[in-house]
């Protein structure tokens, strides 16, 4: 499946630019979970832990891509990110099938430690671009 199909899949949230890249320049700028600065073997094995959200990952890396360095579109990109966590969430565990709260409840932990991560200790990193 394409980068953009897993997108599409979960109706996430990304600007028109990310819609008009082509699939090529987006698999250059996707580097699975985790900062750049990270050894390539840490992101493969957080990637993998994180393997739900890959959707919200990949527009989250678009959007650094693109991005002008600024607080503001910092700050939109980690929102958009933790919006489209949540709408993978409520494709994939939906709030109403009670049996199936256990593995939502898991992975809304990991959403948020993510969001946390990337909110709290991404600034240095979205700075250096």
């Amino acid at each position: 499946m394409g980068l953009k199909a897993i997108c599409r899949k979960y109706s996430l949230e990304a600007t028109q630019a990310f819609w008009d890249s082509d699939e090529v320049e987006l698999a250059y700028i996707y580097n699975g979970a985790g900062a750049d600065w990270m050894p390539s073997w840490s992101r493969k094995i957080l990637t993998a832990v994180l393997i739900l959200f890959q959707g919200a990952f990949i527009i989250h890396d678009f959007d650094y891509h693109v991005s002008d360095g600024s607080k503001k579109n910092f700050d939109v990109a980690n929102s958009r990110m933790k919006s489209n966590m949540k709408k993978i969430l409520n494709t994939e565990f939906p709030f109403a099938k009670f049996w199936l709260w256990w593995g939502r409840s898991r992975w809304w932990s990991k959403a948020k430690l993510t969001y946390e991560f990337c909110d709290r200790l991404g600034w240095s990193a979205w700075e250096l671009e």
